[in-house]
């Protein structure tokens, strides 16, 4: 199969790490198009991903994940397109391969994958509910509504999964070992990471609850 495949990273204020998830994926030699958009970022995220000569997209304020993993859609042509977080710790080539494999093979329409042997602490928050992993590959002809998900702000994930479920699509589970990623108490301090952290619980719910989603079948979805 010889089909083109995208790299989009919604990244806020990850000047921290931006670099590494994006020389680490031009290693693979996987892509043909590397996306990142910066989503109101006041830290050099974007200046920062531009040393890298990747395709860079500096939105002028904070629109919300969706939007941004929205936007980094409508920036590409690419048949499969890989999300990945730009938060990540100790991403390696393999992660992505793996990420990528069951559709490069045709053995799946959606991969996500979950946090293994990184640290106890993420590894556990994603055995808790894998249904919001970041690192996910899919068709970009699965996504049916760009407008639901540029809406579902840190529900973009929940989006998603649901489309897995509605059109009961091969969704393949992939365990990234040593892979994890920074907290936000860790990038914005205890306090306002602690805000931060109450900000997305509360999207993720609101768009849980709006969708009627019930936790089994979220979880049931992804094998």
């Amino acid at each position: 199969m010889d089909e083109d495949i995208a790299l989009i990273i919604p990244a806020y204020n990850e000047v921290e790490t931006i670099g590494e998830v994006i020389e680490v994926a031009q290693k693979s030699n996987l892509f043909n198009e590397i996306v990142v958009v910066s989503d109101g970022s006041e830290d050099g995220t974007a200046k920062k991903a531009l040393e890298y000569d990747v395709k860079t997209i500096a939105l002028p304020k904070n629109l919300g994940k969706g939007a941004a993993m929205t936007i980094g859609m409508k920036n590409t042509l690419s048949e499969i397109i890989l999300f990945l977080d730009a938060d990540l710790v100790s991403l390696r080539e393999e992660h992505i391969k793996n990420l990528l494999t069951p559709l490069i093979e045709g053995r799946a329409d959606m991969s996500c994958g979950l946090f293994s042997g990184g640290r106890e602490n993420t590894d556990f928050a994603q055995r808790l509910t894998p249904y919001l992993t970041g690192q996910r590959a899919l068709r970009r002809g699965l996504v049916n509504s760009y407008e639901e998900l540029r809406d579902s702000k840190f529900g973009a994930e929940l989006y998603l999964t649901k489309l897995a479920i509605e059109q009961e699509l091969k969704v393949e589970k992939v365990f990234l070992e040593g892979l994890t990623h920074r907290m936000k108490e860790e990038k914005r301090g205890f306090i306002k990471g602690i805000i931060s952290r109450l900000k997305m619980y509360w999207e993720v719910f609101k768009y849980f609850k709006r969708n009627n989603l019930s936790y089994h079948s979220l979880s049931s979805t992804i094998k």
